[in-house]
């Protein structure tokens, strides 16, 4: 499921979660470093690019488990920049 609304600081914030088998809370922070992956075939590159990408635009993103399985990404950006058209 994805959603989009409006954050607290005024911003944008998406959700994207699913219902699958989620990932083990411990390595949170570890999915976002480069190379990192659970996956055989897995380069361990896309959560480190897609976090580089937003925090570039003055966001944020993090992950978390989705309740009762799964698992929520969610990142926020902020609705314009100053100095930025």
């Amino acid at each position: 499921m994805v959603q989009a609304e409006k954050d607290a600081s005024d911003g944008v914030l998406v959700t994207v979660s699913d219902t699958g088998a989620g990932f083990d809370s411990s390595n949170t922070e570890d999915i976002f470093n480069a190379f990192y992956t659970t996956k055989p075939e897995g380069m361990g590159m896309g959560l480190a690019i897609s976090r580089s990408i937003i925090e570039a635009h003055g966001g944020r993103l993090w992950a978390s488990g989705n309740v009762p399985q799964g698992a929520k990404f969610q990142f926020v950006l902020p609705r314009h920049r100053e100095g930025v058209a």
